[in-house]
């Protein structure tokens, strides 16, 4: 790393995190130089490391000499070029491209790095900008080991800080080509707020909001992480979390409450909203919500404010929704500091009333004071209401993962299946795998018990009851594998306009292609290491098609994925990820990590059909359909009489007459078998992913 001379080399300790390390291309990025080889290389080693700082949530951008056009046409057929924002390419000096990007970007300069092969072009950055900090090429290996590069905690927002600066800078030029007024404009962002109650995953980014917002925190009390525990472990309080999404992509969580319920009043200890979208009138939002809820318990409201140097617009946000220091008898208020909190703490108070919650934006939230969650979500194309103990939270959270909008699906999708989760205590019992047959998939109701915890379905009113013992609820082999997975196979094969595919599927560059094989071939690892680099995944194991659904669309379930522990342990982005070990522990069943989540695509229309199998490599041979037919036949026929087989049939010919149906050779170099699949996909129309 240079420095210059005048100046100490820094400890690791004195230094910020990275936020933003900017790359230049030619033997830095890739070995070789653009304009003069034919062909450049990304190693495997630079790749996972742009891979894994862009799941730390550190920035990365570009400052290169090249022609622009063609270093980002590489970039593209590489599968990096999205990883990268406001990339700087052209023939100017990288002093002035690193300037932009910290300056757009609106960070110090000091948490900026610059990683280059030439010493001149180093020294030149350090000499305009000597707080940033510049890495040898030879170095780019171990960045990801070194301490500016780790954070110590990688909150869900940071694995999506990429995406949602990219859809920051689509929102920002949207609005300067906007004509018309501001509120318009807000009108035309489909703003959908979510608030939740908080889990474990959520903890790190609310205390970080306790800790660093300060224009929007009522009372700049910083919560730990062991305070926000002890709240969530206390039925009393409320930990909420709040997140925001508009049409160009998710602003992340946004907003935390911390409230606590009696019986006469309800206690506001903390309310903080991120500065990013004051704008929005998020915290306005949340305020009438919470009052809407207090007036529909029957409640009154109380809520703390201690004034800082920065925070006057919280005040006036609670005086505006009509909080006073006016005593009140009836819930035992009295006006002035509360001594248990200390005389710089203010005890505001509200009666509520009703209130109309969606004004500028919709909002799905939980109802509170109650003994059960709801929240709506999508898994196979069925829209699914569930309602849940507290304790059942993380299973429906990592099963069907984000809740949506309550009216979501509703307009396309007519299916419905409502779930309820109830967690059991007791003496423990051993798991074991149910049976899997014809029966269990055509009962009415349909049963299926591991005898630790039990499902009971009724296909006539399309709802379900788990019971899940709290012994199971770490293990996501019992209440995924063995219960969800399988109830949502059993309703796709029983329904006669629904049937599945034993297939998983992938989108690179708009194209989809869906791939199947035999046991043993390795198509869930090819699957993820496609996922791995740079695709999106729809599903890795089973599809399903609705045939009531126009356009020939195929649902997936992209949230977890079935790896050998070689597998697991070859890939970083896995390592933290949740992985129950099944099937003797041959394979285990990974929850799909929070750093992949912008690449899941539940939908899609197929471009191909690939059939995979062992081999040295070659061009794709192609298959007729009476031929792929007959290879998906055991699938699609499981549990349909023979008129169902002959309208599924009709429906699956007519959703592959127009497409390449392909036999591809896996060879035992994933890279090169994901590059022959990647040449063979561009080659194909665009416009099949949803």
């Amino acid at each position: 790393m240079s420095h210059t001379a005048a100046e100490p080399t820094p400890t690791a300790a004195d230094q910020p995190l990275v936020k933003c390390l900017v790359w230049d291309l030619d033997n830095t990025l890739w070995r070789g130089t653009l304009l003069e080889d034919e062909e450049v290389e990304l190693t495997e080693e630079i790749r996972r490391t742009v891979l894994e700082l862009d799941a730390r949530g550190i920035l990365q951008s570009v400052a290169s000499r090249n022609d622009h056009g063609l270093a980002w046409e590489r970039l593209e057929k590489l599968g990096m070029a999205q990883y990268f924002v406001l990339p700087q390419i052209g023939w100017g000096r990288k002093s002035d491209s690193v300037r932009a990007i910290a300056s757009r970007l609106q960070f110090a300069e000091s948490v900026v790095a610059f990683i280059d092969d030439q010493p001149t072009e180093r020294a030149e950055v350090t000499h305009e900008l000597p707080a940033v900090r510049t890495y040898e090429a030879e170095r780019a290996a171990e960045l990801t080991g070194l301490p500016e590069f780790s954070p110590d905690h990688v909150t869900e927002d940071a694995t999506n800080r990429r995406a949602m600066y990219q859809a920051g800078f689509r929102r920002e030029l949207a609005e300067r080509e906007h004509v018309g007024s501001s509120e318009e404009f807000l009108k035309s962002l489909d703003l959908r707020q979510v608030i939740e109650h908080a889990g474990d995953e959520h903890l790190a980014r609310v205390e970080e909001l306790t800790l660093r917002t300060s224009q929007m925190n009522a009372t700049g009390v910083h919560y730990s992480d062991a305070d926000l525990r002890a709240l969530l472990a206390d039925p009393d309080h409320d930990v909420l979390v709040t997140s925001l999404t508009d049409r160009f992509g998710s602003h992340g969580a946004v907003g935390v409450l911390l409230l606590q319920r009696g019986d006469r009043s309800w206690h506001l200890k903390l309310l903080a909203t991120s500065c990013r979208v004051v704008s929005f009138g998020t915290g306005a939002t949340i305020l009438r919500w919470l009052i809407a809820e207090a007036h529909r318990a029957g409640v009154h409201l109380t809520a703390d404010f201690r004034a800082t140097e920065r925070n006057r617009i919280m005040e006036v946000a609670y005086r505006f929704a009509g909080f006073s220091r006016q005593p009140c008898a009836d819930c035992g208020h009295t006006a002035g500091a509360d001594p248990a909190d200390g005389a710089a703490v203010q005890r505001l108070h509200l009666v509520p009333t009703a209130q109309d919650v969606s004004t500028s934006m919709r909002v799905t939230a939980p109802t509170l004071g109650v003994d059960r969650i709801q929240s709506v979500h999508q898994c196979y194309g069925y829209r699914v209401e569930c309602s849940y103990d507290v304790a059942a939270r993380g299973v429906v959270r990592d099963f069907f993962g984000p809740a949506l909008a309550d009216d979501a699906l509703t307009d396309a999708h007519s299916r419905t299946l409502r779930l309820g989760f109830s967690v059991r205590d007791g003496v423990s019992t051993e798991p074991v795998n149910p049976p899997h047959n014809l029966d269990v998939m055509t009962g009415d109701p349909i049963v299926i018990d591991t005898a630790s915890s039990r499902c009971v379905f009724d296909p006539s009113t399309a709802s379900g009851e788990l019971t899940l013992a709290r012994a199971d609820l770490d293990s996501s082999a019992v209440w995924g594998r063995w219960i969800l997975e399988r109830l949502f196979l059993y309703l796709i094969c029983r329904s006669p306009r629904s049937y599945p595919l034993h297939a998983g599927a992938i989108e690179a560059e708009g194209r989809v292609a869906v791939l199947t094989a035999a046991a043993g071939v390795g198509k869930s690892t090819f699957t993820y290491w496609a996922l791995h680099r740079g695709a999106r995944l729809v599903g890795e194991d089973i599809l399903a098609r609705n045939m009531d659904e126009p356009g020939g669309a195929l649902w997936g379930y992209p949230r977890a994925l079935y790896l050998t522990p070689e597998m697991i342990a070859r890939s970083k982005a896995l390592q933290d990820a949740t992985a129950v070990p099944i099937e003797n522990g041959a394979k285990c069943r990974v929850t799909v990590p929070e750093t992949l989540e912008d690449r899941l695509l539940p939908r899609a229309r197929p471009s191909c059909l690939v059939f995979l199998v062992r081999g040295e490599g070659g061009a794709p041979r192609e298959l007729d359909i009476a031929e792929a037919l007959d290879r998906c036949r055991d699938d699609y026929s499981t549990a349909k009489s023979t008129d169902e087989v002959a309208a599924v049939e009709e429906d699956l010919r007519a959703l592959l007459a127009e497409l390449p149906l392909w036999e591809f050779e896996v060879s035992d170099d994933l890279d090169e078998s994901y590059d022959r699949l990647h040449a063979a996909l561009t080659a194909l129309p665009t416009g099949s992913a949803e």
